[in-house]
């Protein structure tokens, strides 16, 4: 055969004997076959697919959200015979002050038993000052304290002049008082005899004697102030607010005879409650959790442990350490499974971490009309 690169005639086939070159590498390679179809691997990430699903399922968590807002969850089951109520439904609120929401809830996550104690607790604002409270059945009953929602003006101004934080209030003010009495004084001095100024030391001498008139009894006058205000509110009665900013107006308390408690009814069906728990044999040390609106931040959680008992028969109180401040009276003290088994009531005044709360067992001891389960 001839070689195809030197021409060089000879009988092997193989390997040209001139040039040395391989005939098989002079050959045109032969035509690739074509590629056996086999599926592709996705890549990572999200193809039209995913984005349908996830649009869908973002809808989905959006539509539930909006419908969440508008209603309130359901507290757990108060244990009476025959209910049916399921404690991990969300309940319809009132669409307004005593108005009955008519469209169905949805559903609220299972499991969550503080979650479900915040949403029964409310916010009371009264004419002069902030508390909580928190629904007890579901017949809508609130528990809180007496002091709260006081319509008594006489004594709640007396407590209100009694506190600590008021007298240092009115010794600061006493004292603003007496500057500004020593400083027109002198004023009134350097005008006397000077022409053209008659009328102005009138203005000066009625003004300090109206501010000797307020610095003789500075107490009193706050007392009467507080007292009036205490009484019209207490004629135009109290507001309440639910979690999910239902308000509720113009209501009014029954008082308990021996402790500081007071009840009330919300005029709506329905309402999310807390479930009634045991405050007897209590473990020394056991979290426990208070929900209220401290210095108006509504619907805190915090949380503490069970310290001891004081008192003895219906004046027995539950101590804890778990924080009570301003705005925290009348809200439930309750355990890790979400059971009320007190009502906050004060805090050892000088004190940090000393709080106590009367016993959910007197509450069902004050109020008769109460079914204590």
């Amino acid at each position: 055969m001839d070689c195809p690169k030197c021409g060089h005639k000879q009988d092997a086939a193989v390997k040209c004997e001139s040039c040395g070159v391989y005939f098989a590498k002079l050959q045109a390679p032969p035509a690739a076959a074509p590629a056996r179809s086999r599926p592709i691997p996705p890549e990572p990430g999200f193809g039209p697919g995913a984005l349908v699903l996830a649009a869908l399922v973002a809808a989905l968590i959006v539509f539930a959200f909006m419908r969440g807002r508008g209603a309130a969850p359901a507290g757990p089951a108060n244990g009476q015979a025959g209910s049916t109520e399921d404690p991990g439904r969300m309940r319809p609120p009132p669409l307004a002050s005593g108005i009955q929401a008519q469209t169905a809830a949805a559903p609220m996550p299972v499991g969550r038993p503080l979650e479900i104690a915040r949403n029964a607790t409310v916010l009371i604002k009264t004419g002069w000052g902030l508390g909580s409270g928190f629904i007890i059945d579901d017949e809508c009953h609130v528990i809180t304290n007496r002091h709260v929602v006081e319509t008594d003006g006489e004594r709640v101004a007396n407590k209100v002049v009694q506190d600590p934080q008021m007298q240092a209030r009115l010794a600061d003010a006493q004292q603003q008082l007496v500057t500004a009495i020593n400083r027109e004084e002198q004023l009134r001095r350097a005008l006397n005899g000077r022409p053209g100024t008659n009328l102005e030391q009138v203005e000066l001498d009625r003004h300090i004697a109206t501010m000797r008139e307020k610095l003789a009894d500075l107490s009193g006058g706050v007392k009467q102030a507080i007292s009036q205000k205490v009484e019209e509110s207490g004629r135009s009665g109290f507001a309440v607010t639910l979690v999910d900013g239902t308000q509720f107006d113009s209501l009014h308390a029954q008082f308990a005879a021996n402790t500081d408690l007071a009840l009330f009814q919300l005029p709506t069906r329905n309402c999310p409650h807390i479930a009634t728990g045991h405050s007897i044999g209590l473990a020394y040390g056991q979290r426990l959790y208070t929900i209220g609106s401290p210095s108006g931040l509504a619907y805190t959680v915090t949380s503490g442990v069970f310290s001891g008992e004081r008192g003895e028969g219906q004046q027995r109180m539950l101590q804890t350490d778990a924080p009570i401040n301003p705005g925290n009276s009348g809200g439930p003290l309750i355990t890790e499974n979400g059971q009320v088994i007190g009502v906050n009531t004060m805090v050892l005044r000088g004190t940090q971490g000393i709080g106590f709360a009367i016993p959910i067992e007197t509450v069902f001891a004050e109020f008769r009309e109460l079914t204590q389960p």
